[in-house]
C-alpha cells in the first residue's frame, strides 16, 4: 500500500494536522464549551457529556477504519500549533446525504489561536484533502452572516457566496441568517491544487 494512503499527519506553514483521535477528545470538549468559540455555531456552548456524545462515534468510525487501512468516510482532523504543538481546534468534512462526492467543511479554532491564519490553513488543507484523497467534486460550506472572520476565510480559499438563508439559526436568544458557500473541484486552477499538493505532502 502507498506511503501516502497511509498518512495521518500533515504539516503546513503555521499547523499540523492529524486525524482525530482518543485523547483529542476533552481538548474538544474544553474548547466547544467556550461562549467565544461557540458564538456563531449552530451548537453550543456544550456541555462535555453533549459534545463527548457527537464526537465519540465519530472518533470511533475514523479510528476503526484507519485500523482497517482505509481512508476515513467522514474525516475529522484536530489543529495543533507547528511552533508549541498545543491543541490549536478541529476540522472535517462530512458527507452530505444523498450526494455522493459533495461534502460540508467545517472548522473551529480554540480562543486563544484566533487570528493567526490557523483558520485559512485548516480550510485550505480541506480543499487539499478532499479534491485530492477523495471523491470530492463539491464542497458546501456555511456561516453565520455576522462571522465576517469565517466568510474572509472562504471567500480567501476560492469560496463563492450561493445564497442566503434569512433566520436559519435560532441561538443564544436571536435569529441569525446563514450563508451558504460553494467550491466546486472545477473550478479550482489546477496549478493551484498542484501547489496544495506539493505543500501538504511534502
Amino acid at each position: 500500500m502507498p506511503d501516502e494512503m497511509m498518512k495521518k499527519k500533515w504539516v503546513g506553514n503555521s499547523i499540523h494536522i492529524q486525524y482525530i483521535g482518543r485523547n483529542d477528545l476533552e481538548y474538544i470538549c474544553t474548547m466547544l464549551e467556550k461562549e467565544s468559540v461557540c458564538r456563531y455555531l449552530l451548537f453550543g456552548p456544550n456541555s462535555h457529556e453533549v459534545t463527548r456524545a457527537y464526537f465519540k462515534p465519530l472518533i470511533e468510525s475514523v479510528s476503526k477504519e484507519l485500523s482497517e487501512h482505509k481512508r476515513p468516510t467522514s474525516p475529522v482532523f484536530t489543529i495543533r500549533s507547528k511552533d508549541t504543538g498545543e491543541f490549536a481546534g478541529q476540522c472535517g468534512l462530512l458527507p452530505v446525504e444523498f450526494c455522493p462526492g459533495a461534502y460540508l467543511i467545517g472548522y473551529q479554532i480554540d480562543d486563544e489561536w484566533m487570528g493567526r491564519g490557523f483558520g485559512t490553513e485548516a480550510c485550505e488543507f480541506l480543499i487539499y484533502y478532499a479534491f485530492t484523497k477523495t471523491d470530492a467534486y463539491r464542497l458546501n460550506g456555511d456561516t453565520a452572516s455576522e462571522n465576517v472572520a469565517s466568510m474572509k476565510i472562504m471567500e480567501k480559499c476560492g469560496f463563492t457566496i450561493e445564497g442566503r438563508r434569512l433566520k436559519y439559526w435560532y441561538a443564544r436568544g436571536r435569529y441569525y441568517d446563514q450563508v451558504l458557500y460553494g467550491l466546486l473541484k472545477e473550478n479550482v486552477i489546477e496549478k493551484d491544487l498542484e501547489e496544495l499538493k506539493r505543500k501538504w505532502e511534502s
